[in-house]
């Protein structure tokens, strides 16, 4: 089952294993690990994208996908990916990633600028392994592009508030999109706390959607 293939890394990190192959998506701040077969990267902010856990998880072999303005940061086998793309990474065969938009509609700064807009190009992930669908939201609210991932299996959720959706929010996104298992995450690193992940579960108390909280993975 793919669900119990996810390790939470911290935050909005996470790693996957999908038979032999090992991928990332968001990684920051990780301790060890294997090195990379596929990296994906949601937007450019610092807490997403580190340049540095991307550059010590890459090998000569690694694909990496992101939106363009992080691509063109990137060097080695890079993809640039916009909303409604699909990508199947060289020699990552049974692998497909589609590109989900992400973005705020609510989550303003003291300018009045949400602070993941549209037109960023910031995305969310839909991986398709092995037969089963796995979703990470990225940064941002709840949105009409997440209808095109409905009824994955597992679903990646930010659950935090501020710059994304808040634990109500989220269990919205959850109850829109019914995957067989939702994972609370953009908590416990520098915004939001496990109190949010458990605001999340409980709201979904009684849904037909399994929330597992992970503990962060060594």
């Amino acid at each position: 089952m793919l669900a119990d293939a996810v390790e939470w890394l911290g935050h909005s990190g996470f790693r996957i294993r999908a038979g032999r192959s090992v991928l990332y998506i968001d990684p920051y701040r990780v301790d060890g690990g294997d090195p990379a077969d596929l990296i994906l990267v949601t937007h450019g902010h610092y807490d997403h994208f580190s340049l540095r856990d991307v550059e010590r998880l890459t090998k000569r072999t690694t694909a990496l996908i992101a939106p363009p303005a992080v691509a063109e940061r990137i060097t080695g086998r890079v993809h640039a990916i916009a909303p409604g793309q699909s990508i199947e990474p060289d020699g990552q065969r049974g692998v497909e990633v589609r590109a989900i938009a992400a973005y705020n509609t609510s989550k303003r700064d003291a300018s009045g600028e949400v602070f993941h807009p549209k037109q960023a190009g910031g995305v969310g992930y839909e991986l398709r392994v092995g037969g089963e669908r796995l979703y990470h939201s990225g940064d941002t609210d709840v949105i009409p592009e997440m209808d095109q991932v409905a009824g994955v299996d597992v679903a990646l959720l930010a659950v935090s508030g501020t710059y994304v959706m808040t634990a109500g929010e989220a269990a919205e996104a959850a109850r829109r999109i019914q995957p067989r298992v939702a994972i609370p995450m953009h908590w416990g690193e520098h915004i939001g706390s496990r109190s949010d992940a458990e605001a999340f579960a409980a709201r979904l108390a009684g849904e037909p959607v399994e929330v597992r909280i992970l503990e962060k993975a060594a």
